[in-house]
């Protein structure tokens, strides 16, 4: 599978409601992009402790194993960035009551923040938040289309797993350790409108 089929495939869009409008090529170009200017910028969206929660998360999502897991990629910096610049100030919102939402789950099932919890106490509470995202996916799927968008929310745990499958693949150890991927030339497209190549989240 090669780096445009990824995109497309993995549904990368679900990261932004604006990177869903983009090409699979112009989602891998904004993702490049991000991970370049999050490198040494400070925080915007989310506090450290709140950083770290979705750092540990990211890793469980994508662990390491024989090629870097999503540590080596820097999720929280890139998730803090997509967040500040490609997303409303409701899906900010909404982020951060998620993490909330996971250290109060956290609390009531072992006493602390999910950041203090053992391997097997947050895995347990990821499955369990898992279930209940794919529980609301097929409810949104089938619930009429105008009600759709308006009364049923992408579920939390869902965006942070396709931020952090996003910042991972478009990442330089995702993109060169686990894809093997060598930048090359796109395909010529003599017919292409230059300025739609021009994308960026202040042409929005």
């Amino acid at each position: 599978m090669n780096r445009r089929e990824l995109c497309t495939a993995l549904g990368a869009a679900a990261a932004s409601p604006v990177v869903a409008r983009l090409s699979a090529d112009a989602r891998w170009a904004a993702g490049r992009r991000a991970h370049a200017r999050a490198q040494g910028r400070a925080l915007a969206v989310l506090d450290p402790h709140q950083a770290e929660t979705v750092r540990l998360i990211a890793e469980m999502i994508i662990p390491e194993t024989d090629t870097p897991g999503a540590g080596a990629a820097h999720i929280p910096e890139f998730a803090d960035l997509m967040l500040a610049e490609w997303s409303s100030e409701d899906d900010r919102t909404r982020f951060r009551a998620g993490l909330a939402d996971v250290d109060a789950r956290s609390h009531a099932a072992f006493g602390g923040d999910f950041v203090a919890g053992t391997d097997a106490q947050r895995a347990a509470l990821l499955t369990a938040l898992d279930a209940e995202a794919q529980a609301a996916l097929r409810a949104r799927a089938q619930a009429p289309p105008r009600s759709r968008e308006r009364t049923l929310a992408e579920p939390f745990f869902q965006r942070l797993k396709a931020l952090t499958v996003y910042g991972y693949y478009t990442s330089e150890v995702g993109a060169r350790q686990e894809l093997q991927y060598e930048a090359v030339p796109g395909s010529f497209d003599g017919c292409t409108d230059v300025r739609a190549a021009r994308v960026g989240p202040g042409d929005f």
